[in-house]
């Protein structure tokens, strides 16, 4: 059984009035159940105080209350779908908002439940509507029940009951045009009603004019039955039958001279009558076009507001699903909970970059990740066993690669759990951070997770796809500290010319200039759309398409080139005097005292390649890197790109680490 017994599913649309004592009946209700709970409150686009009541109900008891927004009005049967999608109960209830619905009946259906039914219903015993209310409500009925009797009975209330079972099939119905009560007793299941007292309304005014009564009945008919279109063939053919011995006996009052002047009003009634038959069959016609022209729009069905205190407490902190899992910013952590994560991914044995800063102390390397993610002030999700963080993944939004990509784009920058390699314990505790990651992502309506996890650690690969992850590409760190330098560099025959690196056969390497920028541009675009040269997390991303992912490094080069002699260095190579490929070298954040570089993207032209110019760049790197007293220099690759890795090696290099990317994707 899952944490939260039962879920209540209400659909507010300006109803301040009623809030206050809807919270407080409901409160009291479920308190004499004994049952844990949750109050799902969802606001379909309220134009009064609602929402702002709403939301301090929530501040008043976090723990019961959930609040979601409609950016606009849908619709009332949106509004509870809404609830639905969210509702984490084992039993999910159903009701309006105006207390004509009485939580003091819930444990009346609950106990009809419990013998055995999936949905129970309240049929109400007398309705306590308005005169005119009441007559559209039974002209409402008598009319689905005599155009879709075969398919749904419809002589039932929203008020209900039902198992999880049931809410989750309701969950795959996804039509625009919508009915839950006849949705719900299309799935079948076992069903029945109970009587309940039909309060009256306690404060307001109904939201169900005649008008939308009539649209709803029309939507309704539609959607459950196609008698409209039978309705329309059968009149059809019943006014061909009227018409054929209409003229039969025109044909024989002609013969017997009975039309001595032709008659004006048999004309006018036959035009009449044949007019509005045309008339009321192409509108049924229409009817069933607008909704395949609905559904084939494939828009949502609602749309939420991103309500920035809909989900916190006092603390900052946001509740999460599942039992222990909390989630908040980086920079909301308090210290006791910062010491915590801290001490947690200290314990990483394969936390990223401990071999590139080998024998320096764990946690002066958590201090550096920890100082790199913080203007990224993620929110971090942590599940812990008392007051320790068992596991924790750390989530950012990625504005850049958003716009370049198209795609609304996250990052994992950090998961991983306490524990040892084959404790299954720790990955389940693992599992259950990264099913809140997705689902925050979700709520943001990202598109695409990136994250990267060390190779050797296959335990947590397995967490992450089982989370819905999948591999996307396998990346190797090559690189080499200061120590190394004069090594690497004694390995290659060049000579340094000023700011240029000579290597012979007309090739030599130099800072880039400004009029380099544009034939740079040129080459990095033809490189990275070179599909038989790349394979990179971008390219090998189905769901991005690969025109984006060319884009995504041309603007990545345009913006380290304006970064040139400021933070980035470009050296760029040169065959026979043309341009003919680039290493863009920027630095990392300063570890200690020590301030390593990295290259982070290189390009050879198609018709330079096989002609060393690539070794002549990183040689050329390492030149500069040891010019300007850098502690190392480090470069990342596909594990598939063995002309890039070998270079490296040849030139004393070493493999540092190896790294997995993975993606989760919407789709």
């Amino acid at each position: 059984m899952s944490p939260t017994e039962l879920s209540i599913v209400v659909a507010v649309y300006n109803e301040q009035e009623v809030l206050a004592e809807l919270y407080r009946r409901l409160s009291a209700a479920m308190a004499s159940l004994g049952r844990s709970y949750e109050i799902i409150l969802v606001d379909d686009g309220s134009r009064d105080d609602s929402l702002n009541i709403l939301l301090e109900l929530q501040q008043r008891d976090p723990g019961h209350i959930r609040v979601f927004s409609f950016t606009r009005n849908f619709g009332h049967h949106i509004a509870l779908t809404a609830g639905l999608d969210h509702a984490k109960g084992d039993v999910i209830v159903m009701m309006d908002a105006d207390l004509q619905d009485q939580p003091e009946e819930i444990p009346k259906l609950l106990a009809k439940l419990d013998e055995g039914y999936d949905v129970v219903w309240g049929e109400r015993e007398t309705r306590q509507f308005k005169w005119y209310k009441n007559l559209s409500s039974k002209l409402f009925l008598w009319l689905m029940n005599s155009v879709a009797r075969s398919e749904v009975r419809l002589d039932s209330s929203i008020f209900r009951v039902m198992r999880r079972t049931v809410a989750d099939d309701l969950r795959e119905l996804r039509e625009k045009a919508r009915y839950l009560p006849g949705l719900v007793r299309w799935l079948g299941y076992k069903q029945t009603s109970v009587p309940v007292v039909h309060g009256a309304r306690f404060a307001g005014e109904t939201k169900y004019s005649f008008w939308r009564l009539i649209k709803l009945a029309l939507s309704t008919a539609t959607s459950f039955s196609a008698a409209p279109l039978q309705f329309a063939t059968v009149a059809g053919m019943g006014t061909a039958a009227l018409a054929t011995l209409a003229v039969v006996y025109i044909i024989i009052r002609k013969i017997l001279g009975g039309y001595a002047v032709p008659g004006y009003a048999s004309i006018m009634i036959a035009i009449f009558f044949f007019g509005a038959l045309q008339l009321i069959v192409i509108g049924l016609m229409g009817e069933y076009i607008s909704r395949i022209y609905r559904e084939a729009q494939g828009r949502p069905l609602y749309l939420l507001r991103d309500l920035a205190t809909s989900s916190k407490d006092e603390g900052g902190r946001i509740k999460a699903e599942g039992a222990g899992i909390i989630s908040q910013r980086l920079s909301n952590l308090s210290s006791t909970d910062r010491d915590e994560l801290h001490h947690a991914i200290a314990s990483d044995p394969h936390l990223l970059l401990a071999r590139v800063f080998a024998g320096s102390d764990r946690n002066a390397l958590v201090d550096y990740h920890l100082s790199t993610w913080k203007n990224a002030d993620p929110f971090v999700f942590t599940e812990s066993e008392g007051s320790r963080i068992t596991s924790a993944a750390l989530v950012t939004e990625l504005e850049w690669d958003t716009r370049i990509l198209g795609l609304p784009t996250g990052r994992i920058l950090y998961a991983n759990a306490v524990g040892g390699a084959v404790d299954s314990n720790r990955i389940r505790t693992l599992q259950n951070v990264l099913k809140q990651a997705v689902g925050f992502s979700k709520e943001r309506k990202l598109c695409l997770l990136d994250a990267r996890v060390s190779s050797e650690d296959l335990f947590v690969t397995r967490a992450f796809e089982s989370a819905g992850f999948h591999l996307v590409d396998l990346l190797v760190t090559l690189g080499a500290p200061r120590t190394k330098f004069d090594r690497v560099l004694g390995s290659g025959s060049y000579t340094r010319n000023g700011n240029s690196v000579e290597f012979g056969n007309a090739l030599r390497v130099r800072p880039m200039r400004p009029e380099d920028e544009s034939t740079l541009d040129q080459i990095s675009g033809e490189a990275y759309g070179d599909h038989t040269m790349i394979q990179d997390r971008f390219f090998l991303e189905p769901t991005i398409p690969q025109e984006r992912s060319q884009d995504l490094f041309r603007e990545w080069f345009s913006n380290i080139a304006r970064n040139h002699k400021q933070s980035t260095l470009i050296l760029a190579a040169e065959l026979d005097g043309v341009v003919c490929g680039y290493i863009a070298l920027e630095p990392m954040a300063i570890f200690g005292n020590a301030l390593w570089w990295k290259d982070s993207l290189n390009a050879v032209a198609a018709d330079a390649r096989g002609r060393g110019v690539y070794r002549a760049l990183v040689i050329a790197a390492f030149e500069f890197a040891r010019e300007h007293e850098a502690a190392g220099l480090l470069t990342k690759t596909q594990a598939s790109t063995q002309r890039v890795i070998n270079s490296w090696l040849h030139l004393g290099g070493d493999i540092l680490e190896s790294a997995a990317t993975l993606h989760w994707t919407s789709s």
